[in-house]
């Protein structure tokens, strides 16, 4: 899909989405490895922790959380990726034996 994180910025800021500018109160980093060609992970406070979740950058430069899940720690979040999204898409692919 994506060969590189800074694909899928410039893609969302030409649709008109904001989810990559910068918000002073919130105070998010976006770790600039690229799984999957699609996902992501974004590193943010709450309540004074900091907390890590995975992001799917869609055809059209949109960006959603994946599963509204929450990792507390960076190598849970890979760990994650790796286990149940990554190799899922490679496995959905369709194979013509023709």
């Amino acid at each position: 899909m994506f060969e590189t994180l800074k694909e899928i910025i410039e893609l969302n800021r030409e649709n008109g989405y904001q989810f990559f500018s910068k918000n002073e109160e919130e105070r998010t980093t976006i770790h600039p490895t690229l799984y999957g060609g699609k996902y992501f992970i974004a590193e943010s406070t709450f309540r004074k922790r900091r907390v890590y979740s995975i992001y799917c950058a869609l055809k059209d430069g949109a960006c959603d959380i994946v599963n509204g899940q929450v990792f507390v720690s960076f190598s849970q979040a890979t760990r994650y990726i790796s286990m149940f999204l990554v190799d899922e898409d490679e496995q959905s692919e369709e194979v013509s034996y023709e």
